[in-house]
């Protein structure tokens, strides 16, 4: 407990009863565990017990042999826990352990228990060593750092004992099993104050943002010493527990404890308050008042706020559910994201994607808004809340596997908030799904429902049409119609809007004395102007006659409402409706809408001018009825329909025995009402026409369209689809006409065109109207495209405007020629269109390349190309070459360009057709595996082997892209085996694998006569060599011999990890494309793996010329699927290569092959060598911009150089200051890794790129006697060998090797872990470096961990990491979304820290 003074008594918990049944020995030895606390072994006991100097019962020392008998004891009553894995390795069970602790504090002095402890353990104060803190054990640490904690150690000596242990432990980890674990009240009352409300705050905040059970216990005392003692609790972590009370749902109590709070973040918390009660607008505003603060009191912008707290501001934007506010929420949202474009699998964004998705800018990653069960924070709630804003049709339904996960995630969510008591968080999971299955949501969320959220996504697509054209007038005057609840007109109002850069501003009251007698307005401001009048009172005053305006107003292009200012309506023209329903054996009429009654309160009549009196009784006879947000009906009831009006409206009934007087009846209205009865018959019945009509007009830079049901043809009423009822009647050019409505067909047809058009949301239950105002240009047009040939449409009208007419063009109105020259193919052709019109090929392409598939024709003529045709151009573009003979197309694209003229009409000539079905004629070739291979190969191999044979039959090369380890080599031997009898073959490979591919050779095909260039006679090799022979040549070797190798054509080259000439313009590369060769097939794991110029070298190799010169690639693919994300590109370039490139990974084709998990281990670098590290950034950040100025290329030079450095810091500070001495922290958690892999039976890999790192890993491995063996570029290729062989027979627990040196060429499935000790830019490396152990051969799982320095450049490298991979998988596989590679502004960034 905190007394109100702030001073902590102790609280006697209840003594644990299994104590005092056991034997004095065995308590003993359980006292003695306690204060060890953590898994130890038995020889830790007995040298505890001894420093004690506690004596057994035999009145001795303790013994090895006694201390076991005790544990028996212990273990025999359950009170024992023993290591999964540390064989002896014991500790107590948590409620003995507590007590036992507490027992030993409270009887024994705190000194006489450090001083045994220390003793035990071999530590002495003060004492450290070359990496600082001595001990190495984290289980000792925590044992140390328990009893200094809870016996009362003062401040400075806790804070030094901290900032030592943090030199080789992760403090995080050790405070938690010290002080957090197995939580005990009375021990942390003990804590010396500063350090208890510390431990305390960081367990309230993981309880708030990450939901964490084990921090529950902690967590809970902190709020009950804020009942009973605040007074003693520090500002920080007051806050802290005002926001748990905050997401717990308890307001009053979050006000309570702010009360004598102040500052930006007790400002936050009060709004977040007022946000969580669903006042938006004042939540808004104090949110972004304690922001503001503070921002002034961090001297920040961004991230002034925990997220747990921050996220209440754009909640109560998102809730007002306005274009501008959801745009500022955007905007916090990214700013918090710390990116311009943050992934939406990343905290924050989450809502910036959402709300992207709502502005049409992005299309909606499922994924990001599903919740994962084994990864629960306060961004899964964000996901469920967003998904509910978004709703069900944006959202759309997920998959099976996907959906059952996320509600496994969902239910896990729920039960971890409950269990932590967030109960608010809890309530807002359960009203965000009960919105998004189409419930109702409480009062006080964000989201208001299903029409809610129709209306804002109508609001965003009205905030589009700000971009107006240049000729248009530069202001306007907006009538404002205020109506009451009956439709009656209560004003109308004119305003003065004017256009600026951004569009129309804010509309200001206009006086009527501007308008009177003007000359220059608008002719349709004019009509409504003749409505103005002098107000009788006063000369200088203007009064507005509402019953006249409103008639003006019909048609007006600038007319809003009053209570939603923002959203122009189209005014119409209506008819009442005359309703016959039957109730029992009576009919009764309904007319809508009614004529109003005078108000018997409004005796000021008398004082009326004979103009106001005729304005008040035009007004009863005129209702204003609003369809939709976009459209109103003005319905001015006429003499003879007031009349009517008056006689229904007494209710009167008709006996249904007067059902031919009431036919007779119905048929003299119809000529006044829309009649809808039950039973109505007019002079002349017609089929009803059950299809509908479109309606389109112009709004402003809109198309409106209109969908209504016409029965009785175009003359007739035109009603809602599917709605009313079925029998109707009215007057069509002066005859009763009437119809039975088949509204099911009607609806049915109505679904049918939102089919047609997605982009066209459904109409509400209670819409009056089916209406959609389409902003989208390319939308627009192709509404109208899609509505001229839909079958549930009868006909398209153009109520007002001018009418658009839309021409498609398909794959049918194309006339094609193609020739064939010496390597490539001419292509000429043009387009027909139905009026006349003639495209030539090369303005197609043109068109096909822009944005829009609709080009202008003028007067309103639009010509549509199909997205099959655009499809086609594209794919053609993609190919084809311009000069001025007109297109060329490479003679290897021959099947390509022959799908492109799939459909059109083509005139080829023979060498075409001879040369396009020339691949698909070898995909049926019959494929015989060798006899001479020595190798059973496994289906997928076969089916490599099947693929590069048939490729070569037809003439063109072969990319294998398999994953590493699926065996590449064994498939490229089959092929050189099979083709053994055409000639010699060549391998090209790096040199530490040309050793590999002898043996291979040998292994499995011994029929073979491999040879390894440049052992023996060189001369005599490449000219000897003929069928059967296979040469084995060096990158090097093969570039310094150019010429000899390329004076003499090869039946079969492969080049071995052909990333090895990524690079184009090298000499070695160069010296490659020179070979000749029948068939050319490349070996890469990794294909890409920065750029996709990389790619293009190898397909420059396999097939050169198909993917035309570097620079056309660069504009056709890698710009816009590197720089713009281009789907379709990237796509297309995936459909382009896929004959020739084959890709399988492991998780495709080996079912047998074990997991593989990838964990990254951030360490925390103590102050010093953060400082050291914070000085290296801003000297390297310095030195690169002044190097800004030169030319690009040294630049970029001068930038990674600059990084390496910091690369290299972020190791070690001695790579970069070796005088400072400094032993970095990620060499102390190496080594416990180490240690602790190696206690546990593993073996690993451990790889670095800096050979000096690897040595300084070397000196704890030394030290501790751990066995390793040790590889880098400079070990000789027999030595290499060597030391592989005896790391898979068993010698060394570890296996350190160079990046470069390891990455490939090694089998060492005898690791079952790998370690990265620094991630390198390309991920591929380090995939090839995991690559070495998780492949074929494996049988245990294989973990990876990799060793990032926090707060470092290193953890920029990581993210950079998903969007290489990316790159890679969107050409080569199935999915993705290709990414930019970063560029010098991108790595200047990285530096800077943004």
């Amino acid at each position: 407990m905190v007394t109100e003074a702030g001073q902590v008594r102790t609280v006697n918990a209840p003594v644990y009863p299994e104590l005092d049944l056991l034997t004095a020995d065995a308590r003993a030895v359980a006292r003695a565990m306690a204060l060890l606390w953590t898994y130890r072994p038995r020889t830790a006991c007995v040298e505890l017990l001894r420093a004690l100097g506690w004596k057994s019962s035999s009145g001795r020392a303790f013994t090895p042999e006694g201390v076991k008998a005790g544990q028996r004891e212990l273990g025999e009553r359950g009170l024992l826990l023993e290591h999964a894995v540390r064989r002896d390795y014991m500790r107590l069970v948590d409620p003995v352990r507590r007590t036992a602790y507490r027992e030993l504090l409270d009887e024994t002095v705190a000194d006489t228990l450090r001083e045994a402890l220390w003793r035990a353990e071999k530590y002495v104060p003060g004492k450290l060593t070359y990496s600082g803190w001595p001990l190495w054990d984290s289980g000792t640490t925590v044992a140390v750092v328990r009893l200094a904690f809870f016996s009362g150690t003062p401040t400075a000596e806790l804070d030094r004992l901290v900032q030592q242990v943090a030199h080789r432990h992760d403090w995080g980890r050790v405070l938690h099993e010290a002080c957090i674990q197995a939580f005990d009240p009375a021990l942390t009352a003990r804590i010396e104050p500063t350090w208890r409300w510390n431990i305390v705050y960081q367990a309230v905040a993981r309880v708030c943002r990450n939901f964490d059970l084990e921090m529950l216990p902690m967590h809970r005392w902190g709020l009950q010493q804020l009942g009973d003692a605040r007074s003693g609790i520090p500002p920080h972590l007051r806050l802290q527990l005002a926001e748990a009370l905050l997401l717990a749902g308890a307001g009053d109590r979050v006000l309570e404890v702010l009360k004598d709070q102040d500052g930006g973040a007790a400002d936050a918390l009060r709004a977040a308050v007022a946000i969580q009660k669903g006042i938006w607008a004042d939540g808004q505003a104090g949110f972004e008042a304690a922001l503001k603060r503070r921002q002034t009191e961090l001297h920040a912008k961004r991230r002034v706020l925990p997220e747990s707290l921050a996220w209440f501001y754009p909640l109560a934007l998102l809730a007002q559910q306005t274009p501008k506010h959801l745009e500022r929420a955007r905007k916090f949202c990214i700013g918090e994201s710390g990116s311009r474009n943050p992934s939406p699998h990343d905290l924050w964004g989450v809502w910036a994607h959402a709300i992207g998705v709502r502005q049409g800018e992005c299309a909606l990653e499922r994924n990001s808004i599903t919740v994962n069960a084994g990864y629960l924070s306060i961004s899964s709630i964000w996901c469920v809340l967003a998904r509910a804003w978004l709703g069900p049709e944006t959202v759309g339904k997920l998959g099976a596997k996907a959906a059952a996960q996320d509600a496994e995630g969902i239910a896990a969510l729920r039960e971890r908030l409950q269990a932590c008591g967030l109960d608010w968080l809890d309530a807002q999971v359960a009203a965000a799904e009960a919105v998004f299955a189409g419930g109702e949501a409480p009062a006080d969320f964000f989201v208001a429902g299903g029409e809610e959220n129709w209306r804002t996504v109508l609001a965003s697509l009205q905030a589009l049409g700000a971009e107006t054209s240049g000729d248009a007038p530069a202001a306007r005057v907006v009538w404002a119609v205020s109506l009451d609840g009956s439709g009656a007109i209560e004003a109308v109002e004119p305003f003065e809007q004017k256009r600026g850069p951004r569009g129309w501003g804010k509309p200001k009251p206009l006086a009527l004395s501007k308008l009177a007698g003007n000359e220059r307005l608008e002719p349709w401001d004019a009509r409504v102007a003749r409505a103005i009048r002098p107000d009788r009172y006063s000369g200088r005053r203007y009064v507005l006659d509402r019953a006249v305006a409103i008639g003006a107003l019909i048609g007006h292009p600038a007319v809003v409402m009053a209570d939603a200012p923002d959203v122009l309506v189209d005014v119409v023209e209506g008819t009442p409706e005359l309703e016959v329903v039957r109730e029992g054996d009576r009919y009764v009429m309904r007319v809508t809408p009614g004529m109003r009654g005078q108000d018997p309160g409004k005796d000021y009549l008398y004082s009326l001018d004979a103009d106001e009196k005729r304005e008040l009784e035009a007004l009863r006879h005129i209702t204003v009825m609003r369809d939709s947000p976009q459209r109103v009906r003005v319905v001015r009831l006429t003499p003879a329909q007031r009349r009517a009006a008056q006689l229904v409206s007494s209710r009167f009934k008709v006996p249904a025995t007067a059902h031919a007087e009431l036919q007779q009846t119905l048929q003299a209205l119809a000529a006044h009402f829309h009649v809808q009865s039950d039973s109505a018959e007019a002079a002349r019945e017609v089929p009803a026409e059950a299809r509908l009509r479109a309606e389109l007009a112009p709004q402003g830079e809109a198309l409106t369209l209109r969908l209504v049901a016409a029965p009785l043809g175009p003359d007739g009423p035109r009603l809602v689809p599917g709605k009313g009822r079925p029998r109707v009647m009215a007057a069509v050019k002066g005859e009763s006409v009437g119809a039975v409505r088949d509204l099911n067909t009607e609806r049915a047809h109505l679904d049918a065109v939102l089919d047609a058009l997605p982009f066209l949301a459904p109409p509400g239950g209670n819409d009056a109207i089916c209406e959609w105002n389409v902003e989208d240009p390319e939308q627009a047009l192709a509404m109208v495209e899609a509505l001229h040939v839909a079958p549930a449409i009868t006909a398209v009208d153009w109520p007002r405007g001018q009418q658009v007419r839309v021409l498609s063009v398909d794959a049918a109105h194309l006339a094609m020629r193609v020739s064939t020259g010496r390597d490539w193919f001419s292509v000429k052709g043009e387009a027909r269109l139905d009026e006349g019109l003639v495209f030539r090929l090369e303005e197609l392409l043109a068109a096909a390349a822009g944005k829009s598939r609709f080009v202008p024709m003028g007067k309103g003529v639009y010509a549509a190309l199909t997205h099959e045709l655009r499809e086609r151009l594209a794919d053609l573009a993609a190919v084809a070459e311009s000069d001025s003979r007109g297109l060329r197309v490479p003679a290897l694209a021959a099947g390509w360009l022959d799908a492109v003229l799939e459909g059109a009409q083509a005139e080829t000539d023979r060498e075409f057709r001879e040369k396009a079905g020339r691949l698909e004629a070898a995909q049926n070739l019959p494929v015989a595996l060798p006899a001479g291979l020595q190798a059973e190969l496994r289906p997928y191999q076969e089916d490599g082997f099947v693929w590069a044979m048939r490729l070569a039959q037809a003439g063109f090369g072969a990319c294998l892209a398999d994953d590493m380890g699926l065996g590449k080599t064994l498939q490229a031997l089959a092929v050189m085996l099979a083709r053994a009898e055409g000639g010699p073959s060549l391998i090209v490979a790096p040199t530490s694998v040309c050793g590999n591919w002898l043996a291979e050779t040998r292994r499995f095909a011994p029929a073979l006569n491999p040879v390894v260039f440049g052992e023996g006679d060189r001369a005599g090799v490449v000219e000897a060599v003929g069928p059967h022979d296979v040469v084995i040549v060096s990158y090097t070797l093969m570039q310094q011999a150019q010429e000899r190798f390329a004076s003499r054509t090869w039946h079969t080259l492969v080049a071995d990890e052909a990333q090895a000439v990524k690079n184009a313009a090298a000499k070695r590369s160069l010296a490659l494309f020179d070979l000749a060769a029948d068939f050319r097939m490349a070996l890469s794991g990794t294909p890409v793996e920065n750029r996709l110029a990389e790619l293009w070298s190898i397909m420059r190799y396999c097939n050169p010329g198909l993917l035309g010169p570097l620079s056309r690639f660069n504009e056709r693919f890698a710009a816009p699927i590197e720089k713009e994300r281009d789907r379709e590109t990237q796509r297309r370039l995936r459909r382009l290569i896929a004959p020739f490139v084959l890709r399988r990974t492991k998780a495709q084709v080996l079912d047998d092959l074990p997991p593989r998990t990838e964990l990254v281990l951030s360490v925390a670098p103590e102050a010093d060598e953060a400082a050291h590290y914070e000085a290296l950034r801003r000297q390297a950040l310095a030195a690169a911009e002044g190097a800004l100025g030169e030319d690009s290329a040294q630049a970029r030079f001068s930038v990674l150089a600059q990084l390496t450095k910091l690369r290299r810091a972020a190791c070690d500070p001695r790579l970069v200051s070796p005088a400072l001495g400094m032993v970095g922290a990620k060499l102390r958690a190496f080594t416990e890794l180490a240690q602790e892999l190696a206690a546990n039976g593993h073996k690993a890999l451990v790889f670095s790129q800096f050979v000096d790192f690897l040595t300084l890993l070397r000196e704890p491995l030394d030290a501790c006697g751990l066995r390793y063996q040790y590889l880098d570029g400079a070990t000789p290729a027999a030595e290499r060998s060597r030391r592989v062989e005896a790391f898979q027979r068993g010698d060394g627990e570890l296996f350190l090797i160079s990046l470069k040196a390891g990455g490939f060429g090694l089998n060492l499935t005898a690791a079952d872990y790998v370690v990265i000790t620094d991630p390198w830019w390309n991920p591929a490396a380090e995939d090839q470096a995991m690559g070495r152990a998780h492949r074929i051969g494996q049988q245990r799982p294989v973990t990876v961990y990799r060793l990032v320095a926090r707060g470092t450049l290193e953890e920029r490298i990581v993210e950079l990491h998903h969007d290489k991979r990316a790159l890679a998988e969107g050409v080569l596989g199935e999915g993705g979304e290709g990414a930019a590679v970063p560029s010098t502004d991108e790595l200047m960034a990285l530096m800077r820290g943004d």
